[in-house]
């Protein structure tokens, strides 16, 4: 290993590692906090995952060989432990037609059984953190999971992950095990993870020049196998469903159906444009003339009605603080029709008619009108009422995700 400076406060890291992962090396200690951008408590999870997928052989020879070196060199070691295991032929692995997935490595069925309980108990704790989300997970090929996109009418979610990147580990923890982005994907997406030692990650990579480390998130048209947009490395949630919210309300269908709309609509503009070039200057002034001062007399009306027009809701209550309780708190996201996207909390009992009030108070005086709530759930959406009696909890409300269109 090349020699490189290492200062005070790394050193101890190195020292605290070193001190935890008893009979490991400098350098072993120095490869797995560089790995993790010398974050120990990362350092620490990525050494035991190694360790889990060290073969049981390995271990048993690491070990011996860190007690032999620390008795005294004219005591004779005791003999290795038989070790009693099944071989397999290289070309028998090769034949099988089941991938062998990284979530392996999290099972805690496949851990040998004369591993101390310790060590089982921190390999379940392990697994429900770092699992992949197989129930969002579409199983199939690539271009098996564009085609169902593309009949169902859902957008194509891939990420691209590493079986050595720890941040790709990080991600099944951090964001696809989010309740908010589970309910988003359930609703709109389809998700297909793929990995880039495999084939299909490999043609991914290559097809959409995937060239940064991964993970990558890649949102797809499966009509057309356009890439709409792409997320790398650390991705919050909460950020990640506002950019997901703008595919939400029209699938890839109604997407390329809009397409075909406004070229259409740009060319018939066009048209227009040359025949209205064309027109005299005597026939404009006698068009506005003979209806110019009606049209100004019904706006003037429609802008009285509209100023009359006044909407009331209950008072709106105090958002609760960070220090409140979380099992009696729920968040909603809303998507408000200019674009805009706020995220409020409220007490699980409360009445879902804040949910109006919230809504009308974030809106500006021009555009103070008549509107409806509509709730994006799993492969449909559905309006809200105003007059139901219940509270956030018992309508379902609880971390969804609200749109806010006009009447």
């Amino acid at each position: 290993m090349e020699t490189e400076t290492i200062r005070d406060d790394q050193q101890k890291l190195i020292s605290s590692f070193m001190e935890i992962a008893i009979g490991q090396t400098k350098d072993t200690a120095i490869q797995f906090l560089k790995a993790t951008s010398w974050n120990l408590e990362e350092a620490f999870n990525l050494f035991l995952i190694q360790r889990q997928s060290q073969p049981l052989s390995q271990q048993h020879a690491t070990t011996q060989y860190w007690s032999d070196y620390q008795e005294e060199e004219h005591i004779i070691p005791p003999p290795l432990p038989s070790v009693r295991a099944t071989l397999y032929d290289s070309s028998s692995m090769y034949q099988t037609q089941v991938q062998v997935c990284p979530e392996e490595i999290w099972n805690a069925e496949t851990e040998p059984s004369d591993l101390k309980p310790e060590a089982s108990e921190e390999s379940r704790r392990l697994s429900s953190l770092y699992r992949a989300p197989l129930k969002l997970l579409f199983q199939g090929s690539f271009e098996e999971a564009k085609s169902t996109s593309s009949r169902q009418n859902l957008w194509l979610l891939v990420n691209l992950q590493s079986t050595t990147e720890f941040a790709s580990h990080m991600l099944n923890r951090d964001l696809w095990a989010n309740e908010v982005v589970s309910q988003a994907i359930e609703s709109s997406f389809i998700l297909s993870q793929v990995y880039d030692d495999t084939t299909e990650g490999k043609k991914v990579s290559s097809f959409y020049r995937i060239e940064s480390a991964p993970p990558v998130v890649l949102l797809i048209d499966p009509i057309t196998g356009q890439k709409m947009r792409s997320w790398r490395g650390e991705i919050e949630a909460h950020g990640f469903v506002e950019d997901l919210m703008k595919y939400m309300d029209d699938g890839p269908h109604e997407y390329m159906a809009s397409l075909t709309r406004n070229k259409r609509m740009k060319t018939d503009e066009s048209l227009e444009t040359k025949e209205e070039d064309t027109c005299s200057s005597s026939n404009q002034s006698i068009v506005v003339s003979s209806w110019g001062q009606g049209f100004e007399e019904s706006a003037e009306v429609v802008k009285q009605e509209e100023e009359e027009t006044c909407l009331e809701f209950p008072v709106l209550t105090e958002e609760p603080k960070g220090d409140c309780d979380k099992s009696v708190v729920c968040s909603v996201c809303i998507r408000f029709p200019d674009g805009r996207r706020k995220q409020r909390k409220f007490l699980k009992n409360e009445p879902i008619q804040l949910l109006w009030s919230f809504c009308y108070s974030q809106m500006v005086e021009s555009e103070k009108k008549a509107f409806k709530l509509v709730q994006a759930i799993p492969g449909a959406s559905k309006t809200l009422e105003y007059g139901a009696n219940a509270t956030f909890d018992q309508s379902g409300l609880a971390n969804s995700m609200i749109s806010v269109t006009w009447e």
